[in-house]
């Protein structure tokens, strides 16, 4: 008889550079199934920067996610501004040492929803009426 043996650990997305925050959830299953592609349109490593946007990745062989942030981008694409993401898609994989060594990924723009907490009203200063 053969033993499968599962990863344990909770999922979660990693981020490059490694240990800084994230709001980026793996998208549905569905979703990242029905991804073709063509749907990532135009976008370039150079609109990616220029709007401070992340590159989400995911692979759809295994629960592996991660939000590669500005930095991470400028440092390893950064030379290379005018590399469409449908050229990009084809070099990436699910690196061995912590994914499934796949390059069946899925990737897409992300940038982290502005927060919904509206500013509190300060009391104004009679200076501050006109």
């Amino acid at each position: 008889m053969s033993v499968a043996v599962q990863k344990t650990e909770p999922l979660r997305t990693e981020t490059l550079p490694p240990g800084l925050p994230t709001k980026l959830k793996r998208p549905e299953e569905k979703a990242i199934r029905s991804f073709k592609p063509w749907m990532i349109g135009a976008d370039t490593i150079g609109t990616l920067l220029d709007n401070g946007w992340s590159l989400g990745i995911c692979c759809r062989s295994c629960p592996r996610t991660i939000e590669m942030k500005p930095e991470a981008i400028e440092e390893k694409f950064g030379a290379y501004r005018g590399l469409r993401l449908i050229d990009l898609l084809p070099k990436l994989t699910c690196g061995q040492d912590r994914g499934c060594g796949s390059t069946d990924m899925v990737l897409f723009p992300w940038k982290e929803p502005a927060s919904a907490a509206k500013p509190k009203p300060g009391k104004p200063q009679s200076g501050d009426l006109f």
